[in-house]
């Protein structure tokens, strides 16, 4: 059997799958090439925690917006590659453990159908995180247009992973191919059982980072605008997420996150990053426009390229909603005015 990206008409079924969702082509390639990359880790013997906004789409179906970054923790598992014990020392004999993982972890990584190297513009010297570029052969020429990168990104480094839920993951591709009753004609790489951090721990992180970055006026909104949709969808979900495991409530995973300073503060609806003042930079009406990558593919975003809004209705053209804008997040501060028990208003 061969995997599906061998089929001589992958780049048809990828057309047929993007006028099917209302997708470009691109967006359909790259959202399978994440999710075999995934698959790879996996069945190369690694243990990988899945963490950050791509989890929360592909992970939990909290956004619809298209990443072409993986953030993992990923340990060595069954594999023979060193292992990094020391993630915070600047020493040179940590430094160079974790500079050693890094480069075995590229070294020994195989993806079927693509390449694997370290990112040659990654720039942090002490090594605690590292990117890793899966460079696929791209059957739809947008992506060489400079709309997106040609590669699956995956960033790596420590973080906190728990606690995690275990999620089975596909594409658009799989659930195309599984629609039409063709998906045993090829090679399972779906990945199986996939930690997944806690929409929660995501949460509490991403609020941190709105806090310190948020309100500060020199920071571009394409730094930190889909912390606020991220955060939002999060909180519209609260009902309907896993039960935390190990913690009693999300004040308690807080304090926690804190105690091991993982967080800097304890998220507050009162912080004036949850209430940023009308102007530039929160209007998109406003001159201060940026186009970003991690930006684009968010649903109605007008930085999205217009190839990948390419049809009528579809998420990324959508009529509904026009812009991104910073009034989501105002679902906290109304969830505490109502005196909702919900997961921020546990944390105060």
């Amino acid at each position: 059997m061969t995997f599906v990206h061998d089929d001589p008409e992958f780049a048809d079924l990828l057309r047929i799958v993007a006028a099917s969702r209302g997708l470009a082509v691109s967006l359909i390639e790259k959202d399978y090439w994440v999710t075999h990359a995934l698959w790879a880790l996996h069945a190369e013997g690694f243990e990988v925690w899945f963490k950050g906004g791509t989890s929360l789409s592909k992970g939990f179906g909290l956004i619809r917006r298209f990443s072409e970054d993986l953030d993992l923790k990923v340990a060595p598992g069954s594999t023979s590659i060193p292992v990094a014990q020391n993630w915070r020392s600047e020493g040179v004999k940590a430094t160079a453990a974790r500079r050693g993982f890094f480069e075995a972890l590229a070294s020994t990584l195989r993806v079927p159908g693509a390449r694997v190297g370290l990112d040659p513009d990654a720039d942090d010297p002490t090594w605690r995180n590292a990117r890793l570029q899966v460079r696929y052969p791209q059957a739809e020429p947008t992506a060489r247009a400079g709309w997106m990168r040609p590669f699956v990104l995956l960033e790596v480094g420590d973080a906190r992973v728990t606690p995690f839920v275990l999620r089975d993951l596909g594409s658009l591709v799989h659930d195309e191919l599984e629609r039409l009753g063709r998906l045993d004609a090829y090679t399972e790489n779906r990945p199986r059982g996939v930690c997944c951090v806690h929409p929660l721990v995501t949460l509490i992180e991403k609020l941190d980072a709105l806090q310190r970055r948020a309100s500060i006026e020199a920071n571009e909104p394409a730094a930190f605008v889909r912390h606020f949709e991220d955060a939002a969808r999060i909180i519209e979900a609260e009902a309907s997420l896993p039960a935390l495991a190990d913690h009693a409530d999300v004040r308690a995973l807080a304090e926690d996150m804190l105690a091991k300073r993982q967080i800097r503060a304890l998220p507050r609806s009162t912080d004036p990053a949850f209430a940023l003042p009308q102007g530039p930079r929160t209007d998109q009406s406003g001159k201060r426009r940026t186009r970003s990558r991690r930006c684009s593919g968010v649903r109605g975003c007008r930085s999205t390229p217009r190839a990948w809004r390419s049809a009528p209705g579809s998420r990324h053209g959508s009529s509904r909603r026009r812009s991104v804008q910073l009034r989501p997040f105002q679902l906290l501060r109304h969830k505490e005015r109502n005196k909702d028990v919900g997961p921020i208003s546990r944390i105060r």
